[in-house]
């Protein structure tokens, strides 16, 4: 499972998070994509073209929920761009390790971000913006992934346990309490708020799966769906890398494949499913598809064909695929994008 992390770190889709945007950028809904290319990170129109390039290198990253900034992290700060007058600010400095996961409270008044130290620790870290001068606030031990609650209340990620990272924790944001919402057998990764607030959806390993049957040693991870008011989870699909939630909550878009060797898996490919499991088709094509990402309006998904080293746009009601139609050099590493 390491080698799976590690590349997803690269891989991350970037900004989730639903807000009515302003008169003025309500027109431009949908047009902005955030990309990755060998490191480098951009925004672009959806076909790729009137590239801006936001920072030459960057690692976690994830647009505002109005789709007017760009919060990033490099091997030295947490920083802030904004597409309307094209100014950088730094919220915090890092000094060992970096920032695996970064997320935008629902209110755009905050930043939550994680910094894995190596091996010492993982910590969670909160700074507000704009920048109030105050050090960023230290919420405590941290694991994985980062996800505000729709009401910026709390936020959601997988905990260590007695048997290893196999708790689903909430931090209330105000207070900093911890809450154990559910506890499983296996490992949990990469939880993830609805956007109603209503239910969580997060991998876990899958308690069948014979680690000894796998070529490289992986894990077979499955999609499940926390509901809140039963916390009875309901499994969505089996062999798992990654999902997007749509924004408007119906759907979710899921990266499924075998683990043979190195991340991504060969038969890599994207899916879309219903919240409850019940309708599901696959949207790729040619594997390996990976790292599916929603449009604003619900209706299509964006996904990297990785040996093509492309974008493809899938429309959901018509499954027709579109390339983008600029994309990277072949040697290119080239990340999948957020879309705003």
């Amino acid at each position: 499972m390491p080698n799976k992390r590690a590349f997803l770190l690269f891989v991350i889709v970037f900004g989730l998070g639903v807000l009515c945007p302003s008169a003025d950028h309500a027109q431009d809904r949908g047009n902005r994509v955030l990309i990755k290319e060998a490191g480098a990170l951009f925004v672009t129109d959806p076909d790729g073209m009137n590239r801006r390039k936001i920072a030459d290198k960057a690692g976690a990253a994830v647009f505002s929920p109005d789709g007017n900034l760009v919060a990033y992290a490099d091997a030295k700060s947490v920083s802030v761009f904004s597409l309307l007058d094209g100014r950088s600010v730094t919220l915090a400095h890092v000094t060992d390790g970096y920032a695996a996961s970064i997320a935008w409270s629902p209110d755009q008044k905050s930043l939550a971000y994680d910094i894995l130290a190596r091996t010492k620790s993982w910590d969670l870290f909160l700074a507000s913006y704009p920048p109030s001068g105050d050090a960023p606030r230290d919420l405590g031990p941290w694991y994985e992934s980062v996800s505000f609650s729709p009401d910026g209340k709390f936020i959601v990620h997988p905990s260590l346990g007695p048997q290893g990272p196999n708790l689903l924790e909430t931090v209330n944001v105000e207070s900093g309490k911890r809450e154990t919402i559910y506890k499983a057998v296996t490992t949990i990764w990469n939880a993830r708020y609805s956007p109603d607030g209503s239910s969580i959806a997060f991998m876990m390993t899958d308690p069948e799966d014979d680690e000894s049957q796998n070529d490289s040693g992986g894990v077979v991870v499955d999609l499940w769906i926390l509901p809140l008011d039963s916390k009875k989870p309901v499994r969505i699909m089996r062999g798992v890398f990654n999902f997007d939630w749509s924004p408007d909550g119906r759907f979710l878009a899921i990266e499924t494949g075998s683990e043979v060797g190195d991340y991504p898996p060969g038969d890599g490919a994207i899916f879309i499913s219903s919240v409850d499991g019940k309708f599901q088709f696959q949207l790729s094509k040619v594997a390996s598809s990976i790292g599916p990402v929603f449009s604003p309006d619900s209706k299509k998904v964006m996904f990297v064909d990785f040996n093509a080293a492309r974008l493809v746009i899938g429309d959901l009601a018509t499954r027709k695929l579109t390339p983008q139609a600029v994309s990277g050099p072949r040697t290119d590493e080239y990340g999948v994008c957020g879309w705003k």
